[in-house]
């Protein structure tokens, strides 16, 4: 019983999709034009919590180190986008890592025709092109298709501000391991307050929660994920780029890891 535990715990924390957790300024607000936008991110998990949410394995040392290079196209109402990561996981505590290029996505919305807030509905697709080793516990890459219809807000009030998202992401078998991870909500919200022209600050949380693995098609009982972080966001406009500085800390969180993030983000348009 211990063992097949592990085994899921295992499979669960490995096949997490690559995509930020957070939700930041103007992520959703209307613009045009062409922008690069760069994410520089660091996660640092040293706890495994079981599925009632207590510490169950400490000392984990799971680490994610990642640079995640994405375009955005904006004309009229259109926006599409194309992302790619590249960088490193690795597990301490099994003394295994990954690294190289990871899952590449697709995306394209189109703004609703509201005047009060910006509302923008978009679809994902993430294809199975990171790096990925069936020996290997530990992978950059997820080896499967997720698709991921999001709906993204954004609302000025004065010097105040929202930037909220609502994503779903429907996650495949891998057809090399025949897990599914089990689809995932994702509800992610942002705060924020105009210190200045170009600086704004603000709280941020995010929480997410999946439904059950499935292993060649049979539900795997308790594996469902959930994880509650909660931390800030400071946006200070220069005159070459935009640049946000996140963080993030894992308040609760049951079958998956609990630890920090941290990310710098810069985009400048062209």
């Amino acid at each position: 019983m211990l063992m097949s535990k592990l085994l899921i715990i295992l499979a669960l924390v490995f096949l997490l999709p690559s995509v930020a957790p957070a939700v930041n300024f103007y992520d959703g607000a209307r613009t045009q034009g062409l922008y690069l936008l760069s994410y520089t991110s660091f996660y640092d998990a040293d706890t495994f919590a079981d599925g009632k949410g207590n510490a169950g394995l400490k000392g984990y040392g799971y680490s994610k180190l990642e640079e995640l290079l994405r375009v955005c196209y904006y004309k009229g109402d259109l926006v599409l986008t194309g992302f790619a990561p590249f960088g490193r996981v690795r597990s301490g505590r099994y003394q295994v890592s990954s690294s190289g290029v990871g899952d590449i996505n697709l995306g394209a919305g189109c703004f609703l025709p509201i005047r009060k807030a910006d509302v923008l509905p978009m679809l994902f697709v993430e294809f199975p092109t990171g790096a990925y080793d069936s020996a290997k516990a530990v992978n950059y890459g997820s080896h499967q298709y997720d698709i991921k219809p999001a709906v993204f807000l954004f609302k000025q009030m004065g010097a105040w501000s929202v930037d909220a998202a609502a994503k779903y992401f429907f996650r495949t078998e891998n057809p090399g391991t025949r897990i599914a991870p089990g689809n995932e909500l994702h509800l992610q919200g942002l705060l924020g307050y105009r210190l200045s022209k170009g600086c704004k600050v603000g709280p941020s949380l995010s929480w997410m929660r999946s439904a059950a693995q499935e292993d060649r098609g049979v539900r795997v009982s308790g594996s469902a994920r959930e994880m509650f972080s909660a931390g800030a966001d400071l946006y200070v406009r220069l005159p070459f780029a935009a640049v946000t500085f996140t963080y993030l800390r894992d308040i609760k969180s049951r079958n998956t890891t609990r630890g920090d993030f941290f990310q710098i983000k810069t985009c400048t348009r062209f």
